[in-house]
């Protein structure tokens, strides 16, 4: 166990560390401890209690708000947990929560499983189980936490101790999409895995952006139509590289539709992408590459150009009821406005909500038929105000047709009540009274900015 605290020499070089992207917000903890064991987090637990510290814990990082970054207490760093080890034969694991989703994917590549890992290639399984965790073939496999079948965790009295059907069963629902604000330290995810599939396959075509209101209203239309297996995405602004090379303006903003599929054979995903040859407006496409067998190294290289390291970043993400092509059309005319070349609109079509908030299975429990993506980026520490406040002034234009937000990607420090407006009516209440249960002292800190 490794404790650098605010007074160390290397105390900023540490701190700046422990968030992904280069805006990195005024929080300092009073100590960082990095881990290496179970033993070591037990250690870490105590010495908060001793000293009077609440805990925030940090995975891999990649939060946009930097949670686990809080002013005082201590920030355990779980960064060198990056393990995993796989049943094939029951098709399942027991992975560590810094391990990144394509180190995931690899290792179960090797033994002919797959799981619905996250999208973006570093994000850490930590922090992406506890906000929900939307993945790869979602649509088959579900949303990620529901594969979370048990949790090995040291509580606020530092003791190890495991949450599953069994056990501890509260502390097991809040683990699956209840957010940043768990009361305990979870250490080991056991996992549901599936059969890898035999063929994947993507389709991408990119069109001038006012084409998006008749693009919207077709994937409204078509969507009910669509295999499971079938997930897209629709992204105004640069066009992933794999495309950007046929363009005639590269450095223009464009609108990028993108689909993949999964199946058993290269037939059943061209199939599954044949609809998409049918969009009224193809004969408008400006790059048209239909049904492309890739791997899952492609798709994380896809999503590591849309999202780069090396960034500023101000992000936020909503559900909404609302017509795409309406609420798509106006952020398009937005987008216009903003500083940065590079900030992007994310939106997937999705048709009605899979998620039943009346199961109660899981915490994660907010889902509406459009899901919308603000990603603002940006390079110099100077253009930070002019960013952020168009950054604000999308959002808040989006307030009418908001629904609520997905938990892993919101601002939670812009509302009081974002993390209960990220869940379905009564969950948030129930979170609430399982901290009060597992840590009434409130040794972990619990959501950040929410009253």
């Amino acid at each position: 166990m490794r404790a650098v605290w605010r007074t160390d020499a290397d105390y900023e070089a540490t701190r700046r560390r422990m968030v992904w992207q280069k805006r990195i917000p005024d929080r300092f903890p009073d100590v960082i401890v990095t881990v290496v064991s179970d033993a070591d987090v037990i250690e870490a637990v105590k010495l908060a209690r001793s000293r009077g510290l609440r805990i925030s814990v940090r995975a891999g990082g990649h939060s946009w708000i930097a949670t686990s970054l809080r002013d005082g207490g201590m920030l355990i760093d779980l960064s060198q947990l990056n393990g995993v080890t796989v049943d094939a034969e029951a098709r399942t694991a027991i992975a560590q929560p810094a391990i990144k989703n394509t180190e995931v994917m690899a290792v179960l590549s090797r033994h002919g499983l797959a799981f619905p890992a996250g999208h973006c290639p570093t994000v850490a399984l930590g922090g992406y189980l506890l906000s929900g965790g939307q993945g790869w073939n979602q649509g088959t496999w579900g949303i990620a936490c529901k594969n979370v079948t048990a949790i090995d965790l040291v509580n606020a009295d530092g003791d190890l101790i495991t949450a599953d059907a069994q056990q501890n069963t509260d502390l097991l629902w809040a683990s699956r999409g209840g957010g940043p604000g768990f009361p305990g330290v979870i250490l080991r995810y056991h996992l549901r895995l599936f059969p890898a599939p035999k063929s994947i396959m993507q389709s991408l075509y990119v069109y001038p952006l006012d084409l998006v209101e008749s693009i919207a209203s077709w994937l409204a239309q078509t969507v009910a139509s669509l295999p499971a297996s079938l997930e897209q995405l629709l992204l105004m602004g640069l066009a992933p590289p794999v495309a950007a090379a046929q363009l005639r303006h590269p450095r223009r903003r464009h609108l990028t539709l993108w689909p993949v599929t999964y199946g058993d054979s290269a037939d059943e995903t061209m199939a599954a992408l044949a609809p998409l040859e049918n969009c009224p407006v193809i004969d408008q496409a400006l790059v048209r590459q239909a049904n492309t067998p890739v791997s899952w190294d492609d798709l994380f290289a896809v999503e590591a150009a849309v999202f780069p390291e090396g960034y500023r970043y101000d992000v936020g993400i909503i559900w909404s009821d609302a017509d795409p092509a309406a609420v798509l059309g106006g952020l398009r005319d937005r987008l216009a406005e903003t500083p940065s070349i590079r900030t992007e609109i994310l939106g997937a079509v999705t048709g009605p909500p899979t998620i039943d908030p009346s199961a109660r299975e899981m915490a994660y429990s907010m889902a509406a038929p459009l899901y919308i993506g603000s990603f603002t980026i940006w390079e110099n520490p100077e253009d930070d105000e002019a960013n952020q406040r168009w950054h604000r002034d999308m959002l808040r234009s989006l307030e009418p047709v908001t629904r609520g937000h997905y938990m892993g990607e919101t601002d939670l420090t812009a509302s009081p009540t974002r993390a209960r407006d990220s869940l379905a009516p009564g969950v948030w209440e129930r979170l609430k009274a399982i901290r009060q249960r597992h840590d009434p002292a409130g040794v972990f800190y619990s959501h950040i900015g929410q009253s």
